[in-house]
């Protein structure tokens, strides 16, 4: 059983496993082994095992007794198919959110879209080798942030629990924020993302639902593709 204090431990390792896993940091076939993990991260081997058990019940790694975990990962059509039915969840989001979001958080979008923006602009003002390098001055963590931020408050305020329940599903096999590896190093890419965000922010404070819903799924599909083709040019997705 895992304790309080190992549980945020775990939820830490199966986010950093996943997303190194689904950008091929972590190789399809690979071994992850208990013991190494708790000393990568720091930790006692329970949360490690926890972390292990999550990521098997996703099917991303198989456990197998006395030699840890197999990396399965996820193939260029895995991503696409999971991005496909995402894009679709969130443009109805979108729309739904268009007819039903208050005041108040409309102020509260409109605050996470302007970060965002902001956060976006630092990052790509830094040479390509500093960005290339991770040297992102805590930009990372923060365009991570706005960017959870932005898409949770369309998600409230779509106040739909069963779309937000589905949603979750997806993201645990898909995490939010995975493009930021394909993103980082694109200032084309960072420009695009940042006119998407505005589109759709626009949208859904004009209470345009069909507008909010295109631009939401498009700015979805746009972003796993980013994703696949930065794994495929590294030859570190099956495809």
């Amino acid at each position: 059983m895992t304790s309080a204090t190992d549980r945020p431990a775990a939820d830490h390792i199966v986010s950093s496993l996943q997303h190194r896993i689904l950008t091929g940091e972590i190789e399809v076939g690979s071994w992850l082994r208990h013991s190494a993990l708790a000393e990568e991260y720091g930790t006692s081997r329970t949360p490690v095992r926890e972390a292990l058990l999550v990521l098997a019940s996703r099917g991303i790694v198989t456990i197998e007794r006395n030699r840890g975990a197999q990396v399965n990962g996820l193939s260029a059509r895995d991503i696409r198919e999971l991005g496909d039915v995402r894009a679709t969840l969130e443009g109805l989001a979108a729309e739904l959110a268009a007819d039903r979001i208050t005041d108040i958080q409309t102020e509260a979008l409109l605050a996470s879209l302007e970060d965002y923006e902001k956060t976006a602009a630092r990052i790509a003002a830094r040479s390509p080798k500093a960005r290339s390098s991770g040297r992102s001055g805590g930009d990372a963590g923060r365009w991570a942030e706005s960017n959870e931020s932005f898409h949770r408050i369309i998600l409230e305020a779509a106040g739909n629990r069963n779309l937000t329940e589905t949603l979750e599903l997806i993201h645990s096999k898909l995490p939010n924020n995975t493009a930021y590896v394909a993103y980082v190093n694109s200032s084309r890419l960072l420009e695009r993302n940042v006119k998407e965000h505005r589109k759709i922010g626009r949208a859904i404070a004009d209470h345009d639902g069909d507008a909010a819903r295109r631009a939401m799924t498009e700015h979805v599909r746009n972003s796993i593709e980013a994703v696949v083709r930065w794994a495929e040019d590294r030859h570190q997705v099956r495809n």
